[in-house]
């Protein structure tokens, strides 16, 4: 996948560095995805919620934050459009 919008996870660069390992981790793994569908996507990550809208909301290991993921399927792109205080909400 083209992985758009990782400058979006540079707030996470002053996290502990679980975290920053974290989302090198992540970022690698999606970009190196060959997704054709959501199912596919939610395989490789179990974790992962896919939103009304589309999105995909994936926790960050770590933190109280969640990466907000819209992926083009058939264009082979992914955008980060977010950073999403999960408040300790996440997947309830």
């Amino acid at each position: 996948m083209r992985l758009i919008g990782r400058e979006k996870l540079c707030c996470l660069s002053n996290a502990e560095e679980r975290v920053k390992k974290w989302v090198q981790s992540w970022a690698a793994e999606v970009a190196n995805a060959n997704w054709k569908h959501p199912a596919e996507l939610g395989a490789q990550f179990p974790n992962v919620k896919q939103m009304e809208d589309g999105r995909f909301l994936f926790p960050v290991n770590g933190c109280a934050q969640a990466i907000s993921l819209l992926v083009a399927f058939p264009q082979g792109v992914a955008l980060i459009t977010a950073l999403e205080d999960t408040n300790g909400s996440y997947g309830s």
